[in-house]
Parts: structure tokens; C-alpha cells; sequence
């Protein structure tokens, strides 16, 4: 998503493309640029085989990239991992099946146990479950933009779309406040997508942010706390937060705004959360793996913030 124009490009459900996001950017940029052709809208979300075909057609993939593909995406890992998933779902489907043609009371309850219940994961592998990836890009003037891209969740249904594709929900960047007021702010989003969709949770953190003087790691804790305590999002509560706002102030009208910091926060509820972040004041990036502290903390909700001075005296 462009912060400036507020274009918007997304792919979901999309097999054989390696890098999704290069569509998704591709139909960002011909929104900013116009339809040529007969005045037709230059579309804003592909799916599927059409999405497909559309990158395609723009040469951003070819037959043979498609099979490269399809072989590079399936790791062996993740193949093992699918097939335990797969037995573990075949296993319940069985037992459920059996106990509902049999309807005994003692079935029916075994099915709803094998049913609900979860498998223990050793902590390398939940660290390694979500491939989630946001960036938020700002520039010297101001200009912002941010990206969202996920495989998805394991044993997902076929053509389902997440969060990261989304509009409102995956990411949002915007350099004008809800009032009007200039104000440099982008937000990624990570986790199961179903309960975080419905709050458009991205756009949220910015517009509170904007609208708020709590500052944006307490923007981002509090959207995330609401979200988690809405009883239907089940026993899954795992999500992520990363928020950048930028401080500019305008030195006079029709001059570009002159770039002072950025502030980087993360709010998160998983037991991990991966950031990484590089500015031109800075050597070299940092990157780091956050860890859980919410034995530490009342509302259930971690958190982090860095802030990035980016003056000229300082660099």
C-alpha cells in the first residue's frame, strides 16, 4: 500500500508465483498510473488462476518460473509437516464420522476431543510456524509504504485468503491523518487472519495512532487487547503488531517535509516475534527475535519501541 495515493494491490490463493508481493506491487502501481485502455479500472485484488494469468500477461512470470515455482515453495520440512497435520485431521474426521452413525454418548464425546484438541509443539517449531512477513518503507521526504506476505495457515482450505492480502486488515500506511492533519504512519499485521480481518486491525492502529496522544506502542497494545477480548476469537490468540511512525515537520508551504525520526513499536501476543529494522543514520540493520514476557504483564500484551533520530547533525 502507497501512503501517498492510498493504493491498494493484493493476490490471495494464488500456486506456482515464488514472490506474490511483485504482483501485488504491479497492480499498486498501475492503480497510481491510470488505465489506458478504454477507461476500464485498473483492478485492485487478483485471485487464483486469474491472478495467475494477469502476472502472466506482465511478464512478471512465465511457464517455466511457474513449475520453479511450485518446487521451491515445498520444502521437505514443510512437507513432513503437512502430513502430520493431514493425519492428525484424517484422524479426527474418522473418529467423528464413526461416533455420529453410531450415536452413543461415549463416541460423540471421544469425537469432540480428538476434535478440539491441540498437539504440542516443541519451541523450535513454534517459532518456525508463521512465515509472516510485514515491511514498512519510509523514505527522506516522508514518503511511506508497506507490505504484507504470508503462505498462510497449515491445512488452510483451498482458495481461503488471509490476513496479509486484506485491505485494512494485513497493512495500512497513510501520510494524512482521519482530521486532515499530516501524519506519517504504516502498520503490518500478523496472525490468524479470521478474527483480526473483522477489525481491520492495520488501519486501526493508524488511525488511532492519529488520533491519539497515548503514542503508537500503546495504540497498538490497546487495538490488539480489544480484538483479543472478543469471545469468538477462540482458543487462538496468537498476533503481532509492527507500527512505524515518522516525525516530520514542514518547513513552509509547497517544501517538502524534512525527514527527523521514525519510531518503530511491536505489540505481540505469540511467544515470539521477529523485527529488523535499518535507517541511513545507522551502520548496519539490527534484527532481533522478541520473546514473551506476559508473565510480566497485566493486559496479556508484549511490547517494544525504538526510536530512530535521523538528523542531519546526527548522522
Amino acid at each position: 500500500m502507497d501512503g501517498d495515493s492510498g493504493a491498494f494491490g493484493a493476490v490471495g490463493a494464488v500456486p506456482g508465483v515464488r514472490n506474490a508481493i511483485e504482483i501485488a506491487v504491479l497492480l499498486a502501481k498501475e492503480q497510481i498510473l491510470g488505465s489506458s485502455l478504454l477507461g476500464r479500472i485498473s483492478p485492485m485484488f487478483l485471485v487464483g488462476e486469474g491472478a495467475r494469468m494477469w502476472a502472466k500477461s506482465k511478464g512478471i512470470i512465465s511457464d517455466d518460473t511457474i513449475k520453479e515455482a511450485d518446487e521451491w515453495l515445498v520444502t521437505e520440512r514443510t512437507r513432513n509437516q503437512w502430513k502430520r497435520y493431514k493425519s492428525m485431521l484424517d484422524e479426527a474426521r474418522a473418529i467423528t464420522k464413526t461416533a455420529v452413525s453410531e450415536a452413543q454418548p461415549h463416541n460423540l464425546s471421544r469425537a469432540m476431543e480428538i476434535g478440539t484438541q491441540s498437539y504440542p509443539l516443541n519451541s523450535l517449531e513454534e517459532d518456525a510456524i508463521s512465515d509472516t512477513v510485514g515491511v514498512i518503507c519510509v523514505d527522506s521526504e516522508g514518503h511511506i509504504a508497506s507490505g504484507a506476505s504470508s503462505g498462510g495457515i497449515a491445512l488452510k482450505v483451498r482458495g481461503r485468503v488471509g490476513l496479509a492480502a486484506t485491505y485494512g486488515s494485513g497493512c495500512w500506511a497513510s501520510s494524512t491523518g482521519r482530521i486532515g492533519a499530516p501524519i506519517i504512519v504504516g502498520c503490518c499485521v500478523s496472525g490468524a487472519g479470521e478474527y483480526l480481518m473483522k477489525g481491520f486491525t492495520a488501519r486501526e492502529c493508524c488511525v488511532s495512532s492519529s488520533l491519539s496522544q497515548a503514542g503508537p506502542v500503546n495504540t497498538c497494545s490497546e487495538v490488539l487487547r480489544h480484538v483479543l477480548e472478543d469471545d469468538q476469537c477462540g482458543s487462538e490468540r496468537s498476533a503481532g503488531i509492527l507500527f512505524v511512525q515518522a516525525d516530520a515537520s514542514a518547513l513552509g508551504p509547497g517544501i517538502l517535509a524534512k525527514l527527523k525520526a521514525v519510531e518503530i513499536a511491536a505489540a505481540y501476543t505469540s511467544s515470539s516475534f521477529g523485527i529488523g529494522y535499518f535507517g541511513s543514520s545507522m551502520e548496519r540493520p539490527k534484527a532481533s527475535i522478541l520473546r514473551s514476557t506476559r508473565l510480566q504483564r497485566h493486559n496479556g500484551v508484549d511490547e517494544f519501541v525504538a526510536r530512530i533520530n535521523l538528523d542531519a547533525e546526527n548522522l
